[in-house]
C-alpha cells in the first residue's frame, strides 16, 4: 500500500511539476515572447507581380528542390577487391571462350571471398543462364538484385537475365513482366 502511495505522490509531483514549468524557466522567469514585427503594413514594400500573367499580383510559387539521384557503383571494380576482380575477369574471358563450367567455378570462388558481392552475383545468373540453367538463373539474379539494395545498374541487368531465363523455361507472360520491369529501369535511369 505504501509503495502504490510512494508512486502516486510522485506522479502528482512530476504532473505539477510540468504544469508549472510551462511557459517559464527555472526558477519561474518566463520565456521572452517572440519579436512583433514594428513596421506599419503601409511601409511594406509591394508585392511584384508574376511574371508571365497580365500584371496581377500574388505569392510567388517557388518549385520545390528535387533530392539528387543516389549514386551506385556500376562495375565491380568499384566496390571489389583485388582478387575478386581478377576471378570476374577470368570468369568474362572463360564465358567469352565458351567455356562455361570454368566461368562459373571463377564466379563460386569469388562469390566465397565477397558473398554480399551482388555484381558477382549477377555475373553468376548470367553464366547459369547460358548453361540454360533457368531456375538457377532467376535465383541468382534475384539474390543479386536483393543484395544491390536499390542499385539500378545492377537491377537492371538481373531482370534482363530473368527475362530471358523466364523465355527459356517457356513463360512468355513472365518474360513479358520482367521485360516491362526491364523498361521501367532504363526509363528511371534515362536511357528509354
Amino acid at each position: 500500500m505504501t509503495l502504490r502511495f510512494g508512486a502516486l505522490v510522485l506522479a502528482a509531483l512530476l504532473l505539477n511539476a510540468c504544469a508549472s514549468s510551462t511557459g517559464t524557466r527555472e526558477g519561474g522567469v518566463p520565456y521572452p515572447q517572440p519579436p512583433v514585427s514594428t513596421v506599419p503594413p503601409s511601409t511594406q514594400p509591394p508585392m511584384q507581380p508574376i511574371p508571365g500573367t497580365s500584371g496581377s499580383t500574388g505569392p510567388v510559387v517557388i518549385e520545390p528542390v528535387k533530392p539528387a539521384a543516389p549514386t551506385f557503383p556500376r562495375t565491380a571494380e568499384n566496390i571489389s577487391g583485388q582478387a575478386v576482380v581478377s576471378l570476374m575477369r577470368k570468369a568474362a574471358d572463360a564465358r567469352t571462350q565458351g567455356q562455361l563450367d570454368l566461368a562459373a567455378s571463377q564466379l563460386e570462388r569469388a562469390q566465397r571471398i565477397e558473398p554480399r558481392n551482388y555484381f558477382v552475383w549477377s555475373a553468376l545468373a548470367k553464366v547459369y543462364l547460358d548453361q540454360q540453367q533457368y531456375d538457377q538463373a532467376i535465383s541468382v539474379a534475384g539474390k543479386s538484385t536483393s543484395l544491390a539494395r536499390g542499385n539500378l545498374y545492377v537491377e537492371v541487368e538481373n531482370w534482363k537475365t530473368i527475362a530471358r531465363a523466364l523465355q527459356g523455361k517457356g513463360d512468355s507472360l513472365g518474360a513479358v513482366q520482367a521485360e516491362a520491369r526491364v523498361d521501367e529501369i532504363e526509363r528511371s535511369l534515362g536511357g528509354g
